[in-house]
């Protein structure tokens, strides 16, 4: 019998949901919609939105290819990082727990997917 719910899978799963939230934002910054635009005006960033939107689809790209994903998880703690500082600094800590999570997240699934991991 063939096991379904292995660590590799829930790894699968755990990145999938990664990507996914990655690139809907990625996605709604590249099309520039009201919220995101004025996100990042009200953080003096607009000139950076579609580039930021860009690195997260690039980000999401790279987290569901299996030999780029480590690559994916540390270009996700780039991102993720500046805008926990971005949440700290300029809207005073709200919604900061989001992007920590999402960054958390990208190696959660890195780790629970190697094989590393399951030869202990």
């Amino acid at each position: 019998m063939k096991k379904y719910l292995t660590i590799n899978t829930l790894g699968w799963a755990v990145t999938l949901l990664t990507s996914l939230m990655l690139l809907m934002s990625g996605v709604q910054k590249i099309a520039g919609s009201e919220e995101m635009v004025n996100n990042f005006t009200s953080t003096h960033l607009l000139p950076y939105l579609f580039l930021v939107g860009l690195m997260e689809v690039a980000t999401a790209s790279l987290l569901m290819y299996p030999k780029t994903t480590i690559y994916g998880a540390v270009l996700l703690t780039c991102i993720m990082s500046a805008a926990a500082v971005i949440h700290l600094s300029y809207m005073n800590g709200s919604g900061v727990l989001i992007p920590v999570i999402l960054g958390l997240s990208g190696w959660i699934g890195y780790f629970l997917r190697s094989n590393k991991l399951q030869k202990v």
